[in-house]
């Protein structure tokens, strides 16, 4: 083999050692965003499950004895959350899934801390919390899973009104 024939096979070589890499690169590229869309499709599951089960509660524990006339019916502000004593599977009304933090383990999956918040909100302004009581509150969720980049937040808006 000659001078030319080596230059050129010491060359071929360099190409294909940096196209082993550049494909070995991408691959894990790929695997990482593939688990981080499993990870944002699970978050996305846990904060839907929380606000689909929200939703079927009585809007306060007042409005569980009889239909509320006026918001000072309703539960203070600074008394939102589930009452003393009152355990997740005993929750009846909207608001006991305030201050609520959990975390779920999905096996193979990830780890994800859940945290919620309820307050009442205004018809006009509905991100806004209000300090006072109206007939209209907004549950948020957070979802992370701890190898996440993200937090997933949504909000439900949920109002008490009644036909006569």
């Amino acid at each position: 083999m000659n001078t030319g024939q080596t230059i050129l096979t010491i060359v071929a070589i360099v190409f294909l050692g940096t196209n082993v890499v550049s494909v070995n690169r991408t691959f894990m590229q790929h695997g990482i965003i593939l688990q981080q869309t499993e990870i944002g499709l699970f978050a996305t599951s846990l904060t839907t499950s929380l606000i689909e089960e929200a939703q079927g509660k009585a809007f306060d524990k007042n409005s569980l004895l009889g239909l509320l006339q006026a918001t000072t019916e309703c539960t203070p502000v600074d008394s939102l959350g589930p009452e003393p004593g009152e355990k997740r599977g005993d929750w009846n009304d909207f608001d006991d899934y305030n201050n609520l933090r959990d975390t779920v383990k999905i096996k193979d999956v990830d780890t994800f801390c859940r945290w919620a918040s309820v307050s009442y909100v205004d018809s006009t302004s509905p991100n806004v919390a209000r300090s006072y009581r109206t007939f209209s509150k907004r549950l948020t969720v957070n979802v992370r899973g701890l190898a996440s980049q993200d937090t997933i937040r949504m909000s439900y808006l949920f109002s008490y009104w009644s036909f006569r």
